[in-house]
């Protein structure tokens, strides 16, 4: 591998194809593909274009995870090292594998990213609730990260929720948490809300707490109440809430959630009306 600059391109294609044939059947390990990240390789495309047609020939027998399995395994962790040093940047990678003919290559970088970037805004959030910062430099510091590396607006907002409800601390009493959880969801909502930019973003957010009160059932039964203080914090609308109910809803205790949500949802559907005729 370290010398395929001084191959032919059907020597270079022959054996990149037969690399991609043995590492699918664990033949070889991953390792080999490092010799690839020798600057001399990198330069003029020679790298990332044999790596390109050793994935091809591996998906060509194997699933995308799969690969991801081996390439961890062999200590591959940087798909950017194989492409030359202007080019180092994750669109530039996504439209390579994409214009290859590989997409799966390319969304399986780009969800790793995101799951990196993620990571760091929740241990940021973490960190700094911890430390009592001001809700005012929470904000600066999530946008910030976004700067560095932008989530989807969606994402970034399930994001955030999750690192500010798991940075709760919930009581022992379970009669007690519901109460809790309430006032803790209203007073973080200010963290929350300059993110809550449209209806996608809000049925987001609305899904994130769905998922979180069905997996955590110690505040199952305050899923309302949580939706009324977000809907009265301005972080989701009551457009939002109606879609959620109708359609947008997640699977995981959906019949529950829809039928504790019920009341509210008639309320807004109402209130709606009332506007519709005073118009």
């Amino acid at each position: 591998m370290q010398y395929i600059n001084r191959w032919s391109d059907i020597q270079r294609e022959k054996l990149a194809i037969a690399a991609g044939i043995m590492l699918a059947q664990g033949l070889i390990s991953a390792a080999c593909l490092q010799a690839l990240t020798k600057d001399h390789l990198v330069k003029n495309d020679v790298s990332v274009s044999v790596v390109t047609v050793v994935f091809r020939a591996y998906l060509g027998e194997q699933s995308i995870d799969h690969l991801a399995a081996t390439l961890r395994r062999g200590g591959i962790k940087d798909l950017l090292a194989f492409f030359p040093p202007n080019k180092r940047q994750d669109k530039a990678l996504d439209e390579h594998f994409r214009a290859a003919g590989l997409p799966q290559v390319a969304e399986w970088w780009t969800k790793r990213q995101y799951a990196a970037l993620k990571d760091g805004i929740i241990s940021t959030l973490k960190e700094m609730l911890a430390n009592e910062d001001s809700h005012a430099d929470i904000i600066a510091a999530i946008k910030a990260k976004q700067g560095e590396g932008p989530l989807p607006e969606n994402e970034l907002v399930q994001c955030i929720w999750q690192g500010l409800i798991s940075s709760v601390e919930w009581s022992a009493r379970q009669d007690q948490n519901e109460a809790l959880a309430i006032r803790e969801i209203g007073d973080f909502a200010e963290i929350l809300e300059p993110f809550c930019n449209g209806a996608k973003t809000e049925v987001a957010l609305i899904n994130a707490v769905q998922v979180y009160c069905y997996e955590d059932t110690r505040i199952i039964k305050a899923f309302p109440q949580i939706l009324k203080v977000l809907y009265n914090k301005d972080c989701i609308s009551d457009q939002a809430i109606i879609y959620w109910h109708q359609k947008g809803s997640k699977a995981q205790g959906r019949q529950h959630f829809l039928n504790a949500t019920q009341p509210l949802v008639k309320f807004l559907q109402e209130q709606e009306s009332e506007d519709e005729d005073e118009e």
